[in-house]
């Protein structure tokens, strides 16, 4: 997560057919199941968040945080974080506890160690720390960084692979250009070199360039066309378990154009797109 997102975060989830009348039409009904796969990673503080989630009919979710937040909305899972290490191991060991009672499965690693604004971690430190994770007896996913197959990260998991500690699927952080082909190929080097599952746990399409968000390049028609052409290829994608988008503020100058939710907080057409996806 760059500084961008850090500030939003720190300031920032599902229809019968129609009733016929003598002859029973041919009515294709809506879509009110979406895809297994689809979740978001969303910060708890807002009063909205639960119902952000139900309006996009996720199925699950993360808040970069280890304890599941009260009042969660019904039926949609939590996934818990541990975003950094800082020596309180009696934290990760509780965090795990109340998951494993509450039936979660998996745990996210380290959000964007090799990122000195984010959990800013060395590759020893996060691979002597990943022991007490390994202990919580749940799936773990990797540290998600900034990019998935930068130095950090192939140094991370070599030596992960080398002591035989446990990284069951590999997270993936993208927020590059809308090009869908772009994407789906390097999912593809991503799971072939580290011959993983992946969890995409942040993804949205970015303008790093702009210096405002009218000045952002990519448009939300581009952002739109982006999502309507990749979700259904990251369906296909058997090594591709889960997907979150990130859902920025429209006034975002790098990822306006990739808001779910306008300033009433009502849904954009990219979130109409992604609720019925």
């Amino acid at each position: 997560m760059t500084m961008n997102r850090r500030r939003l975060i720190q300031i920032s989830l599902l229809a019968a057919l129609a009733p016929g009348s003598h002859a029973p039409a041919a009515t294709k009904p809506k879509k009110t199941i979406g895809s297994p796969k689809k979740g978001l990673c969303i910060t708890t503080r807002g009063p909205d968040w639960g119902q952000k989630l139900v309006s996009l009919r996720c199925k699950w979710f993360y808040s970069w945080g280890a304890t599941a937040p009260v009042a969660m909305p019904p039926e949609i899972a939590f996934t818990p974080m541990v975003w950094g290490y800082h020596g309180n191991r009696e934290a990760i060991i509780n965090a795990a506890a109340a998951a494993k009672k509450s039936g979660i499965k998996e745990m996210l690693g380290f959000n964007e160690p090799d990122e000195k604004s984010q959990s800013n971690m060395t590759v020893e430190k996060a691979l002597e720390s990943w022991k007490i994770l390994q202990e919580s007896g749940l799936r773990l996913g990797s540290p998600g960084c900034v990019h998935p197959d930068n130095a950090w990260m192939k140094s991370f998991m070599n030596e992960a692979e080398k002591r035989a500690l446990q990284v069951d699927f590999v997270c993936v952080h993208s927020y590059g250009a809308p090009d869908s082909a772009a994407l789906v190929r390097r999912l593809h080097a991503i799971h072939k070199l580290y011959k993983k599952p992946i969890w995409i746990t942040e993804f949205a399409v970015g303008d790093w360039k702009a210096k405002s968000a009218a000045e952002n390049q990519f448009k939300p028609d581009k952002v739109l066309r982006f999502m309507e052409d990749v979700l259904p290829q990251l369906d296909k994608l058997d090594f591709v378990e889960r997907y979150a988008w990130f859902p920025s503020n429209l006034d975002n100058k790098a990822l306006g154009t990739s808001a779910l939710f306008d300033a009433a907080g009502k849904l954009t057409r990219l979130g109409e797109c992604y609720r019925d996806h």
